[in-house]
């Protein structure tokens, strides 16, 4: 008889209400204060019976075949609930349940900080949407699909899970041919959650671009939104502008929903929380980053005329103006705590290429307070990094049309809004070596595939930074992420790779 090994140590009411426990015996305080009796943290145990036929069974092995057959009986139920639209409160209700277990991080990782709504919290809107659409009920069964697939906690096979996806888009071809005004936030749902389901199903973005013009037009309707909370509608169009911004920053254009548009369907619905400020600032960047596009566009070897100093001046102060903005915005973050957000840990992850060099190239990773704290971090160090790639390229391409550094014998590296090129670069380094500390915190299996996830858009901005500098061991690091290897994590989920230039 063993215990479950791996499981949290919170007691059984923190974990059912997903809050931080405080692991004092016999009750714990959080309970206490919430006017709970607590249950205990009695563990849950399994007997390991030995036999001839099987003399060699452990518990591990005997653990690990439970959860498997679990697992895959809680997808076939729901598969054979999505097909009955009385059953869609429960059959949400299942899908939340089980992607408790493998997408979503689990609750010591969580902050118990109220105004740092969860990044993730935008599933648990979905599945709290009441009315019937079979639609959406495909929509979350090929994500459970693909879930128990890339976890390798069941059954499935890479060719059903495209199946359901190939499945789950006929039914939203359908859907938007309707025009069903009753199904118009199902309809945004089910698109949130196949644009998530891609990142760890497709190779590359193609299907992405398509969702967000999917989005941009049915945000032109936005009509009968009546019957949700506002609560559940905040949490749905947060999630739709991170889809969009993003898709927006790695094709370097703006997309069809403005940022003034963006502003408008979030105002009035609730408070925003720091990741929603956070994307406030960074949908500016689309739009002066194809302003520095055709910068460049028009100083190419067959192109003899260079384009206005005017020109280049303004795409640079923008971009400085969003850069300041981005470390207003960490220093509140991190002033809104005493804590660190953020401590230094000895490595446990092994690099292929640093086998191949041997020594690590990143002895240290970061260990974050929570993973929202390591969500709006790397978000914004993504972002950061991003742009000052950018400055540096102008720069660099266009140094006699640029302004002269500021007051000789400043310290502050945002203090002048222009830069000689080796500060910006500095700065710029010391993003990218943050950005590889924290892959392996995201990558730990208490964060759930939510974690892998988070580091999709920052990846992409660090290969091609990387390739930018030369720095060909780190590039070489980078793309041995996939074949990472560490005791209790997610590494080797293949996840998608944005395909967008940088310029």
């Amino acid at each position: 008889m063993v215990g479950v090994a791996g499981k949290s140590k919170a007691c059984h009411d923190c974990k059912r209400r997903r809050v931080k426990c405080d692991f004092e015996r016999p009750a714990c305080r959080r309970c206490a204060k919430a006017g709970i009796e607590c249950s205990g943290y009695a563990q849950e145990v399994v007997f390991v019976n030995r036999s001839i036929d099987n003399p060699t069974v452990s518990a591990p092995s005997v653990l690990a075949r439970s959860k498997i057959q679990s697992i895959q009986e809680e997808l076939d139920e729901l598969v054979s609930l999505s097909q009955t639209p009385e059953s869609s409160v429960r059959f949400r209700a299942g899908v939340f349940k089980l992607l408790q277990k493998l997408y979503l991080p689990q609750p010591e990782v969580e902050s118990d900080t109220s105004d740092h709504c969860a990044p993730f919290t935008w599933f648990r809107a979905v599945c709290e949407l009441e009315k019937p659409c079979l639609t959406l009920n495909h929509a979350l069964v090929s994500f459970c699909t693909v879930q128990v697939l890339v976890t390798n906690t069941g059954n499935v096979t890479r060719e059903q899970a495209w199946e359901r996806y190939h499945e789950t888009l006929g039914y939203l071809s359908a859907a938007l041919n309707d025009n069903d005004p009753s199904r118009y936030v199902h309809i945004l749902a089910s698109i949130l959650v196949l644009s998530t389901n891609e990142l760890f199903l497709c190779p590359t973005d193609d299907g992405m671009r398509v969702h967000v013009q999917g989005i941009a037009d049915l945000l032109r309707l936005r009509k009968g939104c009546s019957h949700v909370s506002p609560e559940i509608r905040a949490r749905l169009f947060s999630r739709l502008r991170i889809i969009s911004v993003l898709q927006q920053l790695t094709c370097h254009q703006p997309g069809p929903v403005s940022p003034s548009r963006w502003a408008s369907l979030m105002a009035g619905d609730t408070a925003l929380d720091p990741l929603d400020t956070l994307f406030d600032i960074a949908s500016r960047l689309p739009r002066t980053l194809a302003s520095a596009s055709h910068l460049f566009s028009q100083s190419k070897p067959l192109v003899p005329s260079q384009p206005p100093k005017e020109d280049i001046f303004a795409v640079t102060t923008s971009l400085w103006s969003t850069l300041r903005d981005i470390y207003t915005w960490q220093d509140t973050i991190r002033s809104s705590s005493p804590t660190p957000p953020y401590t230094a840990v000895p490595s446990r992850l092994t690099n292929p290429s640093d086998t191949r060099h041997g020594t690590p190239l990143f002895p240290f990773a970061l260990e974050f307070r929570s993973i929202q704290i390591a969500t709006l971090h790397v978000c914004s160090w993504g972002f950061q990094l991003h742009t000052l790639l950018i400055i540096s390229r102008l720069s660099s391409s266009f140094h006699s049309s640029v302004p002269p550094a500021g007051p000789s014998g400043s310290t502050d590296p945002l203090s002048s809004p222009f830069l000689p090129l080796h500060s910006v670069c500095d700065e710029a380094d010391k993003l990218a070596r943050l950005l590889c500390q924290s892959i392996e915190y995201c990558h730990r299996v208490e964060m759930g595939t939510f974690g892998p996830q988070t580091m999709v858009y920052s990846q992409w901005v660090l290969r091609h930074y990387f390739g930018w500098r030369g720095a060909v061991r780190e590039a070489e690091w980078c793309a041995e992420v996939e074949r990472m290897r560490g005791e209790g994590t997610w590494c080797g989920i293949g996840l998608l790779r944005l395909t967008g230039e940088l310029l």
